[in-house]
């Protein structure tokens, strides 16, 4: 009985990943994945991608992980992307737990779309009422340069060491 449920649970666990690698409809062409690891045992260390950009053209899909992801290659493509088709490809990829942590919200993880132009916007005036973009703000940035320079000068020497460890592990 017990076999048989780590069988079972195996299959489905096989079948999981199996659906989890097959490309979407209209994604560009790539190598096929392995599960977990995607095509990281693929790479060439030399040079990763210039093997995939040879096989497959300027555009291509590969998986890093279990994550797919469209590689672009050449001007005429990067042109296209960027250019021409701006804002099918300027969203950002979505992660469940900052998704949580974020509620939404937010500027620069955050999908492109109403909300985050309503919060760029926002920032952007922000920032432009603290003096962004003006010479006094430029300014105030080379003074805190400097005094951040002068500190770091003056105790350059004797920085007792410290074990990170014990701060993140508790």
């Amino acid at each position: 009985m017990l076999g048989s449920l780590v069988l079972v649970w195996i299959f489905i666990c096989l079948l999981f990943l199996f659906i989890r690698i097959q490309r979407p409809k209209n994604f560009p062409p790539g190598p096929r994945p392995v599960p977990i690891f995607g095509n990281l045992f693929q790479l060439n260390i030399a040079n990763p991608l210039k093997d995939f950009e040879r096989r497959y053209g300027n555009v291509y899909s590969v998986y890093f992980g279990g994550r797919p992801t469209v590689v672009l290659t050449g001007m005429k493509a990067l042109k296209e992307a960027l250019v021409t088709k701006a804002a099918d490809f300027s969203g950002r990829p979505q992660n469940i737990l900052i998704s949580d942590i974020r509620e939404g919200k937010g500027v620069i993880l955050a999908d492109y779309g109403p909300a985050w132009k309503e919060h760029r916007r926002f920032a952007l005036t922000t920032l432009r009422n603290f003096g962004m973009g003006k010479q006094s703000m430029e300014e105030r940035i080379l003074g805190e340069t400097e005094h951040l320079v002068a500190r770091l000068e003056k105790g350059s020497g004797n920085c007792p060491l410290v074990n990170l460890s014990n701060n993140c592990i508790t």
